[in-house]
């Protein structure tokens, strides 16, 4: 049998080379996309077999309510916090006509089952903003010379959003705390930060592009969307002072 024909039957026989990804469950692939920090990371979770567009979407949900839940106590911590002062500086018989409940515990019932209530709508609109935003960075990202799929980013995106939306929650929890609250804002400022790089990384694993062009194309579409609302923002502000002038000048007589 001739060398050729040897090397023929090794090609055909040449088994596919293994998955290098192993299927990681939920908490670990959230776990891994916020403590490794690197371009592999992202590769390997959005290369696992169980990355679906429904359980990016699923994530998404409970990223939502995490941030609802966790601003509506934040909020309503922060609310009696303000209502203890104005007491405190108030004259006393005044102070005791302010009904002691008021900014407390009636007021995050309310909350939460505002936000139980209203929970299938936000989520719906906060999935819909949330593929509309891959969507536009997978579509810079590819006028860039990028490839990829938008199951694959959205579910990279999707991992980073839980365990953020988890801290963040916490952070707003603490900032109610008197004095100490300005240092965890600038905690969650610099979480923020972080979460921007991260998704600079999963776009840079998805599409391929190197770390310049994956960061123009997780700020770029953002950029635009800022400055048009910028210009929606004068052109309103100028018609109606326009219109408001007229409106004075009118009086005048």
């Amino acid at each position: 049998m001739s060398n050729d024909t040897i090397e023929y039957f090794e090609e055909e026989a040449a088994p596919p080379p293994p998955a290098s990804n192993k299927e990681m469950t939920a908490l670990e692939t959230w776990i891994a996309a916020v403590t490794e920090p690197n371009v592999n990371t992202f590769t390997n979770i959005a290369g696992q077999s169980g990355a679906s567009l429904s359980k990016a979407f699923l994530w998404v949900l409970l990223a939502f309510l995490i941030t609802a839940f966790s601003k509506a106590i934040a909020q309503t911590a922060g609310m009696g916090q303000s209502m203890k002062m104005i007491r405190d500086m108030l004259p006393p018989e005044l102070a005791r006509e302010i009904p002691a409940n008021l900014g407390s515990g009636g007021g995050i019932a309310t909350r939460i089952g505002a936000i139980i209530c209203g929970a299938p709508l936000g989520a719906i609109v906060g999935v819909l903003f949330f593929a509309i935003s891959v969507a536009l960075i997978l579509w810079v990202a590819k006028l860039f010379g990028g490839t990829g799929e938008f199951e694959k980013l959205a579910y990279a995106f999707a991992a980073i959003m839980v365990p953020i939306a988890v801290v963040n929650g916490g952070l707003a929890l603490f900032g109610m705390i008197p004095f100490v609250g300005i240092f965890f804002g600038l905690v969650s400022f610099i979480v923020s930060i972080y979460s921007l790089i991260l998704r600079i990384l999963a776009v840079q694993a998805v599409t391929g592009l190197d770390s310049g062009k994956s960061a123009a194309s997780v700020i770029l579409p953002w950029l635009i969307v800022f400055i048009f609302i910028c210009c929606c923002v004068a052109l309103f502000g100028a018609l109606f002072g326009k219109a408001l002038s007229d409106a004075l000048g009118q009086m005048n007589f």
